[in-house]
């Protein structure tokens, strides 16, 4: 009967250890600060916050990260981002630790895209 418990310990302590590295990642939410249509249609944004800054090099008028005007999703990046900014909303951008703070964001690599919230 030990021997049992002891195994059962051992499975909770590995499954433990896995999911502690499967919700590795770094995600921020904040409120849309500016946004801007740069020349060649790259959808760019700043959201004043400090994991923003860390992960995405700050560029122009602060301007860390942006969407491909080549992206698929562009018209939706485009309609959600233009409406948390005037609308004074947030969105949650997750996986934002892939970047490493040497370049702007391309947050359509983050492989989650964007969540508008309320």
């Amino acid at each position: 009967m030990r021997l049992f418990t002891l195994r059962r310990l051992a499975l909770f302590v590995a499954m433990g250890i896995s999911s502690i590295s499967a919700n590795a990642g770094v995600d921020i939410a904040g409120p849309v600060q500016r946004v801007q249509i740069a020349p060649d249609g790259t959808l760019w944004f700043a959201m004043d916050t400090t994991p923003a800054s860390t992960y995405c090099k700050p560029g122009w008028y602060s301007l860390t990260m942006y969407v491909p005007p080549s992206n698929a999703q562009y018209p939706y990046y485009f309609a959600m981002l233009v409406t948390a900014a005037s609308k004074g909303k947030s969105v949650y951008v997750a996986n934002i630790s892939i970047f490493n703070g040497s370049t702007s964001c391309d947050i359509t690599q983050t492989g989650y895209g964007l969540v508008f919230l309320q």
